[in-house]
């Protein structure tokens, strides 16, 4: 039959987004569901999601005082979950139960232990920051579904492991009744551990044959890689950053750093280009804060000597190109020279980031120097479309609203949602047999 889905903390649509895709991939005779209900107190969050899907009218109240009687009326059979992620992430100081963000996802888990047994939704699916699985929230959280008779999976991953170049390591939980049909995450997933990897297509047929990632293509393996913390292995299977590019982009000047914040930052900037295949997570405060929020776009000296190289560093200086300046000139011939023993080996993304390549150069030029080359780099940050591409929205998904939204509004409401695709594969882990 037809699901009934309740969105709790909805924000911007990203798991609706991803129920549509999962009916695409599948076909809507296969699969279809209603929105009973869409929950969050974010107002600017909710003049998106009406924006995009202007049947369902998003409700304000706060979950943490949210009643029995008003879960019951939504006869919802799937609970869609994407709490704070504040209480248990490092800029929000980690006060787990203690932040009271954290009361709306405790009163919901009251809600479900009081429901009704036949009136508990057949499937959960929760989304949080990693470190969630080691907080006292978590605890709670199994108990509950332990009590309430639940089976379920605990998953870490990463849309670079569905073939995307962008990096956001989530905390995901997948739960659900037991009874016929069973969920293809009951055989695909193994139990009790943290789950690291998506399930190899080569274990059985995909759930998603018409998806052209690399899992469900069966060009990527997960099971047979070596895995490292910042998940290398997977760069090779992904998308060309380029194929994520807005037609444009590089045209509109405010996108651009300024020669203030690369004076102060251009040492810890995560600099990609077009063809890179990996990016930094992109975090709400992307055009903010410069350090930490996300990966920078380099859109000028784009051709230098050292193709293996999937990061620009300060030192991996371009050919020089005519028109440029003559210090960045000068800068990029005195560091070449400088490394030109270095194997690309010694390039490593994460190890060496832009200052300290310059300093293991030999601390080739003068700051005026580095400006300058810092400059002639043409150094933007991704659009909140581009962003909003690499986190799987779907073409045209529109952030204009009577609200009239900035770029950096924009950036924040992307930075607290979901990746489409990932929540999509999951949701067809949970809800196909």
């Amino acid at each position: 039959g037809e699901l009934r889905v309740a969105e709790f903390f909805s924000g911007i649509g990203g798991m609706h987004c991803a129920l549509q895709l999962l009916r695409q991939l599948v076909g809507e005779r296969e699969f279809s569901y209603s929105i009973a209900g869409a929950f969050d107190v974010n107002n600017i969050a909710n003049s998106v999601y009406e924006r995009n899907f202007p049947g369902v009218r998003v409700c304000t109240a706060s979950l943490d005082s949210i009643g029995l009687a008003r879960v019951r009326a939504l006869t919802a059979n799937l609970w869609l979950m994407s709490p704070p992620c504040q209480p248990f992430s490092r800029l929000g100081n980690r006060r787990g139960l203690d932040d009271a963000r954290c009361k709306p996802l405790l009163r919901l888990l009251e809600v479900l232990a009081s429901l009704p047994d036949d009136e508990r939704p057949s499937r959960l699916l929760l989304e949080n920051v990693q470190g969630f699985e080691a907080s006292p929230a978590a605890e709670r959280l199994l108990e509950c579904l332990n009590k309430c008779g639940y089976e379920y999976r605990q998953l870490l991953l990463s849309p670079l492991q569905f073939g995307v170049p962008n990096s956001r390591l989530r905390f995901y939980l997948l739960a659900w009744r037991p009874g016929a049909p069973e969920p293809a995450a009951a055989r695909l997933l193994p139990a009790n551990c943290l789950i690291d990897r998506p399930p190899s297509a080569a274990t059985s047929q995909p759930l998603l044959p018409s998806c052209c990632c690399p899992v469900c293509s069966g060009r990527l393996q997960p099971g047979q890689l070596t895995h490292d913390s910042h998940l290398r292995c997977y760069r090779p299977f992904a998308r060309p950053l380029s194929d994520y590019l807005s037609p444009g982009a590089d045209a509109e000047p405010e996108l651009y750093l300024t020669s203030r914040q690369l004076e102060q930052f251009f040492p810890v900037l995560d600099i990609r280009q077009p063809r890179s295949r990996a990016t930094c997570c992109f975090t709400k405060g992307y055009g903010k804060r410069v350090e930490g929020t996300g990966s920078v776009l380099q859109t000028r000296r784009l051709a230098f000597g050292k193709p293996s190289h999937d990061r620009v560093k300060a030192g991996a200086c371009p050919p020089r190109t005519h028109g440029e300046v003559s210090h960045a000139d000068s800068a990029a011939a005195a560091i070449d020279a400088s490394c030109s023993s270095l194997a690309p080996d010694d390039l490593s993304d994460d190890d060496i980031n832009n200052g300290e390549f310059v300093d293991s150069a030999g601390g080739s030029g003068d700051a005026e120097t580095m400006q300058a080359y810092a400059e002639s780099l043409g150094l933007r940050y991704l659009s909140a479309a581009e962003v909003a591409g690499l986190m799987h929205f779907p073409p045209g998904y529109s952030f204009s609203t009577s609200l009239c939204l900035s770029r950096r509004q924009a950036y924040q409401l992307l930075g607290n949602s979901v990746n489409v695709l990932v929540i999509a594969h999951l949701l067809s882990y949970l809800l196909l047999s």
